[in-house]
């Protein structure tokens, strides 16, 4: 599992001549703005930092604004344009965003299915007896019991709950669709990395790059 660590050199100021070359990768959540300045709690290295709002407004990118929506497939359509597993798979960086998508479907125990089925009998019977004491006919009786249990299958699983997560990816290739992502909405601690799972198979919504993906 991936943790968080400031590990980079520490560069020598004095050092630092005309001509040298520098990179940059930090994500930022914003703690407070002012006036003229931005001022972010520094994700990689656990510290606040100010930034000018020009800066921000031309060198920072955000999950949190769109510009535009596109409805797209889960699948890439024939005419070649991308589904939202390719579009996720593209990214290929750390940039980031945020994804509405829904967690792994949880099978229920031998135990729970049968409470429910004996829980669904139980009042099918119920319904049958209202019925007769309404005089009305047995096939009516049993039909409207049937249908009850027609509307309300007993399912196996249960069903995975809506997730929204805010961050970045920190696996770029996924044999199974799931993606190793840090959700940044989560306090970090030093048990708690952040890390989650995102299922590129069940996404419904995508915001990147300032473009809101629906999945249709």
């Amino acid at each position: 599992m991936t943790t968080l660590t400031n590990t980079k050199m520490q560069i020598d100021i004095n050092k630092v001549k005309v001509g040298d070359i520098f990179s940059e990768e930090s994500h930022y959540k914003v703690a407070s703005i002012d006036r003229d300045s931005v001022h972010l709690q520094h994700l990689e290295g656990d510290m606040q930092v100010s930034l000018s709002k020009d800066y921000v407004t031309h060198f920072l990118n955000t999950c949190d604004q769109y510009t535009e929506t596109v409805e797209v497939t889960k699948e890439d359509k024939k005419d070649g344009t991308p589904g939202i597993r390719t579009i996720f798979d593209g990214i290929k960086s750390s940039e980031v965003f945020c994804v509405v998508f829904k967690k792994q479907d949880k099978a229920k125990t031998k135990k729970q299915v049968a409470d429910e089925k004996a829980a669904q009998r139980e009042h099918a019977i119920g319904l049958i007896e209202t019925a007769k004491q309404q005089h009305k006919s047995m096939a009516e009786a049993y039909a409207i019991a049937l249908s009850y249990i027609q509307d309300n299958p007993v399912q196996e699983v249960i069903e995975g709950e809506k997730r929204t997560l805010r961050g970045f990816k920190v696996q770029f290739n996924s044999r199974d669709g799931k993606y190793r992502c840090i959700d940044m909405d989560i306090e970090r601690t030093e048990a708690e990395t952040g890390e989650r799972l995102v299922n590129i198979n069940t996404i419904e919504s995508l915001v990147y790059q300032g473009v809101k993906y629906v999945v249709k």
